[in-house]
Parts: structure tokens; sequence; C-alpha cells
């Protein structure tokens, strides 16, 4: 608890004022899940990885990775900032003890994805609530949506999740571990 408040009151320190964006996201993860999460504006995953290889009616998606060459492997050879967060990732498939879930969204250009909760939803599953900043879209009304991508670093103390169930709005994807 004390661990976790002085966490806290370290990054809103370093954010000056965003403090309840942090204590809610602290408070929403399990305490034996830890999780680092970066959003990339744009689609880092190659052709057949990425939201755009689904069909046209599905605007959520999510991918799973337990080994660094899986993930350096989905990966376009342009995605500096991806290729870093992964490569700073200890997987479990390497000896580590994390693994790397990516959730994407077809959406408008204003829009960004940021961590909303993560929660445990039965032995082995984790829902993660993805909150969209921005303005109210209807994906089906836009001429060109655009992928948005949101990274996450899960290492779970309780195991390796069998499964990871993203949520964003009203639209959800699962991807088996």
């Amino acid at each position: 608890m004390y661990r976790r408040a002085v966490v806290v009151g370290a990054l809103a320190a370093a954010t000056a004022g965003c403090t309840d964006r942090i204590r809610d996201v602290a408070a929403s993860t399990p305490r034996d899940l830890d999780v680092r999460s970066r959003y990339v504006d744009g689609n880092p995953l190659v052709e057949g990885q990425s939201i755009r290889a689904l069909p046209a009616e599905l605007h959520v998606h999510a991918a799973s990775y337990q080994s660094g060459a899986s993930a350096l492997g989905a990966l376009r050879s342009d995605a500096a900032e991806t290729r870093s967060f992964v490569d700073a990732t200890e997987f479990v498939d390497d000896g580590g003890e994390s693994i790397l879930v990516v959730a994407q969204r077809l959406t408008a250009p204003e829009v960004e994805l940021r961590l909303g909760a993560i929660s445990r939803i039965g032995d082995g599953a984790l829902r993660v609530a993805l909150d969209q900043p921005g303005p109210d879209v209807d994906v089906e009304k836009l001429d060109d949506p655009v992928v948005k991508t949101l990274l996450l670093r899960l290492t779970d103390r309780q195991g390796t999740p069998e499964r990871v169930i993203v949520s964003v709005d009203r639209e959800r994807a699962g991807v088996t571990i």
C-alpha cells in the first residue's frame, strides 16, 4: 500500500496535475499485475497481423506475443517507437515474466487510446478497458477510419493470463495467450 502511494505521488509530481487519471488506473489494477502501456498513433503491425487484415465490420482488434522474436516479427520495420517498447519487454518465452498485448481500434484521426481499467474476469482471464478521449465517433460513418494502437506490457504474478479481452466503448476483441 505504501509503495503504491509513493509511486502515485511520484507520478503525480511528474505529470503536474494529472493525478486523477493516475489514481484511477492504479486503483483499478489488481495488485499482483504490473502494467505498462504506450499509445501509438498509427499501425505498427505488419499487414497480416493488424486490424486492417480483419473484416471491415470489426473495429477493435487484439493480438498477443509471448516472445521477443514473435513480437518483432509482427512489427513493421519503420515502427521505431513500438520496437523500443518491445525491446524493453522481458517476454515469458525468453525467460522473463511479461507478455505483450497490442490493442487496435479503427476510429477518427483526433481520437486517442489510453488504458482505462484492468480487472480479472475468472481464472486466467483479464479484461482490459480502454478509453478513447476525443470526439464521439460512429466508425461506420467515416470515409477513411485510421488505426490507433495501445501497447500493453502485462506481468501477472499469478501466472501468464490465458485470455485477455480488450473492450473499447461497446466493442470487444479477445485474444488467447
